[in-house]
């Protein structure tokens, strides 16, 4: 049965700051709708979990979860994943979270909740949680500073993530370019679905299909297959893993088509590249 295990609490006049273990069934599916939008870390390593949004008569498309991420209140979330324990850290402030633009109404806005990836609001909230656990020398104050920070820091955000300009007809927007490579470059590309690609960007995969070729010259297998070498090569470069272990890690199936697919793509086998001691330009 799921369960919440209470670690730490800090409250202020402004936030509330919680960390905690929860224990979610074994697979899980569970729905929930808050009252105060709650903006969430997860801060053990991230499972595949996906979830889609619910309000009124709007459905937000099956997206994949990230790391971070808010439910805004009022708005129903239905996730399914692996289940089991995570370890989580959760704020909520008096007067909301969000930006006084974020349409409830709007598939792109909800879909962003899904997978919030900004550096400085993820700070934020790992600062935060550390006050929680072991409250140092005026805490409260630091929490108050760090919650106002983190909600201009998020009101950025959701202005970055939104439409610049419409797109031209079939080709992307740059918003949605930008949005695409920064999930493809931070996610581990093994088993990375043209669906959940679509969703990020609020066009259907066959749509995705052709106007990614259109707009890149690429077709999105082309592109995810670039950015799985380039991780490989990386870690190649950077660390001693064995071979097998980094294929895996970048989504190959096996040794050798991770080998074929490295040679074809670099000229070298893996091995060669490692061992000369060479970088992806």
């Amino acid at each position: 049965m799921a369960g919440t295990l209470n670690n730490a609490e800090l409250r202020t006049d402004h936030a509330r700051v919680r960390v905690y273990t929860y224990r979610y069934d074994t697979p899980s599916r569970q729905s929930r709708s808050p009252n105060q939008d709650v903006l969430a870390l997860f801060r053990d390593q991230a499972r595949t979990a996906s979830a889609f949004f619910r309000t009124g008569e709007t459905t937000s498309r099956m997206f994949p979860l990230g790391g971070m991420m808010i439910v805004p209140a009022g708005v129903e979330i239905d996730a399914v994943g692996p289940g089991g324990d995570r370890r989580l850290a959760s704020c909520t402030m008096a007067g909301g979270i969000l930006p006084e633009e974020f349409d409830r109404c709007s598939q792109a806005d909800l879909a962003t909740c899904g997978d919030i990836r900004d550096p400085n609001v993820r700070g934020a909230m790992q600062r935060m949680a550390a006050e929680a656990i072991q409250p140092g020398f005026g805490a409260d104050v630091l929490v108050d500073a760090l919650s106002a920070a983190l909600k201009v820091d998020l009101a950025r955000y959701f202005a970055r993530s939104r439409p610049e300009q419409p797109s031209h007809a079939g080709v992307l927007a740059p918003w949605q370019l930008r949005r695409l490579e920064e999930y493809v470059h931070a996610t581990n590309a093994g088993g990375m679905r043209i669906a959940d690609l679509a969703s990020l960007v609020d066009i259907s995969p066959s749509h995705l299909a052709r106007t990614f070729k259109k707009t890149t010259g690429r077709t999105v297998h082309q592109f995810v297959e670039e950015a799985r070498i380039a991780r490989a090569a990386a870690l190649l470069s950077d660390t001693t893993i064995p071979l097998k272990q980094i294929a895996a890690q970048v989504g190959f199936g096996t040794p050798s088509s991770f080998s074929q697919a490295f040679r074809r793509a670099t000229g070298v086998a893996p091995g060669q590249f490692r061992d000369e001691g060479r970088t992806l330009n």
